[in-house]
């Protein structure tokens, strides 16, 4: 179910012009419309939305699924087969842009990346492209396998209908060898380069402080292979409520400290925003007081950098 109401207050209350307003209500009230067997009476699917200034707002939509096994029915219908399913987290978000389900963000319970969960993700790369050729990805992937400290995969966004995988990877230490800058970058001279690194370093900023911290590194491959720039999603290592099934009170002390983690992370993640200009002032500001709401989340900051510059996506919503 999709609280229209408690929305509709949100947006009245003026305090979000920029990132909550009439024109998101028209859009979620839509696409409730047009898919309503989505929407169950029984489930709270929240809502979150991913805002950009470079493209239309996406609104996404929470869902359980089921978790353990290696299979997974995507939104289209058809049914994966794929050792990694088997990590899955037991929901996805659905995100639709202009009333069309576009993309399906799954995260994992981090399986280690090493030579099967790379062929898991060459395989899962091709079902989302259908590119069957996948040795770029592969390549890509094996520099960061070479990693003495090996990492993580947390999650990846699918989007079929588009023809495109973003995965996202994460591990204690962010330094990004040279080999893979280059590899993305192909020289040292080049703007795609340039671009990554400088907002590699910036990145570095956040990346001191992992205690509060969580930085994902995305890497993007499509229909004709890997896309040539990398992205980091900046986001907390603890969200600010207490974990499902839980409550505040069950270790009042973990909690507070937890709780403590969070907000100086995001005050942290909006200052740096600011900084780097690399959203408007206005979003840097109602984000960083979008978590008064009860039950609000922010997400994520996506910056991504190519040869083109860089972009920024905010992911935020309500659980």
């Amino acid at each position: 179910m999709v609280d229209i109401e408690n929305l509709t207050n949100i947006s009245n209350s003026g305090q979000y012009p920029t990132l909550f307003n009439s024109e998101d209500i028209e859009a979620v009230k839509s696409i409730v419309e047009i898919y309503p067997d989505l929407f169950s009476i029984s489930m709270n699917q929240g809502m979150g939305l991913i805002k950009s200034e470079s493209d239309t707002t996406k609104y996404g939509f929470k869902f359980q699924i089921p978790t353990g096994i290696e299979q997974y029915q995507y939104f289209d219908g058809h049914i994966g087969n794929n050792v990694l399913f088997k990590y899955l987290n037991k929901y996805k978000f659905l995100y639709f842009k202009d009333g069309v389900m576009i993309e399906e963000l799954l995260s994992f319970d981090p399986p280690a990346l090493f030579a099967p969960s790379i062929e898991g993700l060459c395989q899962l790369a091709t079902e989302a492209t259908g590119n069957t050729d996948t040795s770029s990805l592969k390549e890509l992937l094996e520099l960061f396998d070479a990693d003495i400290e090996n990492y993580s995969i947390s999650s990846a966004n699918v989007s079929r209908i588009n023809k495109k995988i973003r995965i996202g990877l994460i591990k204690n230490d962010m330094n990004i060898s040279e080999d893979i800058l280059k590899y993305l970058g192909t020289r040292s001279n080049t703007k795609t380069y340039i671009n990554i690194k400088g907002i590699t370093d910036c990145v570095d900023e956040l990346a001191v402080d992992q205690e509060n911290n969580l930085i994902e590194i995305i890497i993007e491959f499509n229909e004709t292979g890997v896309v040539k720039n990398l992205g980091y999603a900046l986001s907390t290592q603890f969200s600010k409520d207490a974990p499902e099934g839980t409550t505040a009170q069950d270790n009042w002390v973990t909690y507070t400290q937890r709780h403590e983690s969070h907000n100086s992370s995001i005050a942290s993640i909006s200052s740096n925003a600011k900084t780097f200009l690399w959203m408007p002032d206005s979003w840097a500001d109602e984000i960083s007081k979008w978590e008064q709401l009860p039950s609000a989340v922010h997400g994520a900051t996506i910056i991504t950098a190519s040869s083109e510059g860089t972009k920024t996506e905010l992911v935020y919503g309500l659980d």
